[in-house]
C-alpha cells in the first residue's frame, strides 16, 4: 500500500503539475524501479561495459543533456522507450485506425538453453514472416494492407517449472521441443514474438489459419485476439506496448493478460511483496544478448508495413520487393535508447545484400546473395562482422569529351605526325563517348613521343 507522500509524488507526475522537460530531469525513479536498477547493477561484473553505462544514466550534463544507457533492462530507460513507442504506433503506424482493424498476436519459437543460437533464431523468424507476408500478398490482394508491429520478449523458467504451467503452455512447450532431460537448475530461455496487427480487409481467424497452416505448425504456438471493444484503440495500444516493453526481470512474476496491463500492473505496485529476482548469471547473459551481441532496444523491434502501391516506379521497383525497403531500415531505425556504436548487429545484412543498388562513376553493381558483380574499378572488399567495403579505385579521371590527337599537350609537327604508330593512338576508349582514365592518356603521350623520336630520359618531362 502506498503511503501519502508516495502517492502525492505519483499524483505530481501524472496530473500535469510538471511539463515533460522537467520531469525527464528528475533522476530519481521509484522505489521499485530503483530496486531493479540496483539489483542489475550488482549482477553484472565490475568491468562490463553496461555497467559503466548504467552509472552514468538519469545525470544532466552542464548544457542541459539527460544521459541515457539504453540497457533495456534499466527501468529509466525502458520507461522511456515504452513512451515514444506508444506514440509512433498511436500517432503513426495506427492512426486513426479502430479497434475491428486491430488485433494482438503472440508467435512462439522453440526453448533454448542459452543465448548462443538466439541470435539467429529471431533473424531467421523475421525473414520467414516477411516471406511469408511476400507470398500471400502475391496471392491475396486482401493482405496488402496487412501491418505488423512487435517487439522480442525473452521469458525465463526453469526446468522444473514445465509441471507449474498450464495446459496449453505445456502443449506449445512439448511441441516446440522443450528438453526432456536436464538438470532441475537449469535456465530455459522461451523467446517469442508479442505484436500488433493491423488486419487490413482479414479476419483475425484467416490470419491465424495462414499463419499456422504455412509456417507455425506447432499446437498454440500462435495466438491471436481481437481487441477489447469497450475500450478505445489508443488505450489498447497502450496497454499492448507497455506489455511488450515490461523487462520484468523477477521469477514468480505474474503476468496478466495483455490489453488489461496498466490496470493489473497498477494493482501490483499496491501490493507489497518480496520480489524474487533471476539469478545474477542469468541477467548477465540476458544483458550480454542484449547489449552487446545484439544493440539493445533498437534490435528488438519488427515492422512491417503495408504493401507499395502498384504505381511505384521502375527505379524504386528495383530496390524494393512488396515488403518494402523502407520498412526494413523501420525496423531497426535507431530509437532514442538506442545503443550507438557498441555492437555491431546483423540486422538486415541479408535484406541488403538481396535488395542493395550502388552506383558508381562508371557503371552500376548490384550486391547478390553469393557474390558481387561488379564494374568499372569497384574494389569489394569482405570485413568482419558481415560489413563490406566499396572503394572506387579509379580516383582520377580525365573526362575530355575530344579527339586524343587534336587535345595533345605538346605541340606535334604534320610531317612528325607521319612518324607516330597509328596502332598507338587508334585505340579507343574502354569507357563511353571516348572518356580516357588518366593512366591511358599518360600511356598515349609516352607512345607518341617515342614514336616522334623523344629521348628516353624526357619522357618524364612535364
Amino acid at each position: 500500500m502506498k503511503t501519502r507522500m508516495e502517492q502525492l509524488q505519483a499524483d505530481m507526475m501524472t496530473k500535469g503539475v510538471f511539463t515533460r522537460y522537467e520531469r525527464r530531469q528528475m533522476k530519481y525513479l521509484t522505489k521499485a524501479n530503483e530496486a531493479q536498477r540496483q539489483y542489475v547493477r550488482a549482477a553484472l561484473p565490475a568491468n562490463h561495459l553496461a555497467l559503466r553505462w548504467m552509472e552514468t544514466c538519469g545525470e544532466v550534463g552542464d548544457y542541459g543533456n539527460i544521459d541515457y544507457c539504453g540497457v533495456p533492462l534499466c527501468p529509466r530507460c525502458h520507461m522511456r522507450e515504452r513512451a515514444v513507442q506508444t506514440g509512433k504506433a498511436i500517432k503513426k503506424i495506427f492512426c486513426g485506425a479502430a479497434n475491428e482493424e486491430l488485433a494482438f498476436a503472440t508467435i512462439l519459437l522453440p526453448p533454448q538453453l542459452d543465448f548462443s543460437g538466439m541470435t539467429d533464431l529471431v533473424e531467421n523468424e523475421k525473414r520467414r514472416l516477411r516471406t511469408f507476408i511476400d507470398r500471400q500478398r502475391k496471392k491475396d490482394a486482401r493482405w496488402n494492407d496487412f501491418q505488423l508491429l512487435g517487439w522480442w520478449e525473452i521469458d525465463r523458467m526453469s526446468f522444473g517449472d514445465f509441471e507449474t504451467c498450464g495446459r496449453n503452455t505445456r502443449l506449445a512447450l512439448d511441441a516446440l521441443g522443450f528438453p526432456l532431460m536436464e538438470a532441475p537448475d537449469k535456465t530455459i530461455w522461451r523467446p517469442h514474438l508479442h505484436a500488433i496487427v493491423r488486419k487490413g480487409g482479414l479476419t483475425t481467424e484467416e490470419i491465424a489459419s495462414a499463419l499456422r497452416k504455412e509456417t507455425h505448425t506447432a499446437k498454440y504456438q500462435v495466438d491471436i485476439q481481437p481487441f477489447r471493444a469497450y475500450r478505445d484503440a489508443g488505450d489498447n495500444i497502450q496497454n499492448i506496448v507497455r506489455y511488450c516493453l515490461k523487462f520484468r526481470i523477477e521469477c514468480d512474476y505474474k503476468r496478466p493478460d495483455a490489453q488489461d496491463f496498466i490496470e493489473a500492473e497498477q494493482a501490483d505496485e499496491a501490493k507489497p511483496a518480496e520480489r524474487n529476482w533471476w539469478p545474477a548469471e542469468d541477467i548477465r547473459a540476458y544483458v550480454d544478448w542484449l547489449c552487446v551481441e545484439r544493440s539493445g532496444f533498437q534490435s528488438l523491434r519488427v515492422f512491417i508495413g503495408q504493401a507499395k502501391s502498384n504505381s511505384a516506379t521502375n527505379s524504386q521497383r528495383v530496390v524494393s520487393s512488396s515488403v518494402s525497403i523502407a520498412e526494413e531500415i523501420e525496423d531497426g531505425e535507431a530509437s532514442l535508447n538506442s545503443i550507438p556504436d557498441r555492437s555491431v548487429t546483423r540486422k538486415g545484412i541479408d535484406e541488403m545484400k538481396a535488395h542493395a543498388v550502388i552506383s558508381d562513376m562508371s557503371g552500376t553493381f548490384v550486391v547478390e546473395d553469393r557474390g558481387v558483380a561488379s564494374r568499372g574499378g569497384v574494389g569489394v572488399f569482405d570485413m568482419e562482422n558481415g560489413l563490406t567495403r566499396y572503394v572506387y579505385n579509379n580516383i582520377v579521371q580525365d573526362t575530355n569529351w575530344t579527339d586524343a590527337i587534336v587535345d595533345m599537350p605538346l605541340p606535334i609537327l604534320d610531317t612528325e605526325l607521319l612518324l607516330i604508330d597509328p596502332a598507338a593512338i587508334s585505340k579507343t576508349s574502354r569507357y563511353a563517348g571516348n572518356v580516357i582514365t588518366l593512366s591511358e592518356r599518360l600511356r598515349s603521350i609516352m607512345a607518341l613521343k617515342q614514336a616522334s623520336g623523344v629521348p628516353r630520359r624526357d619522357m618524364m618531362q612535364p
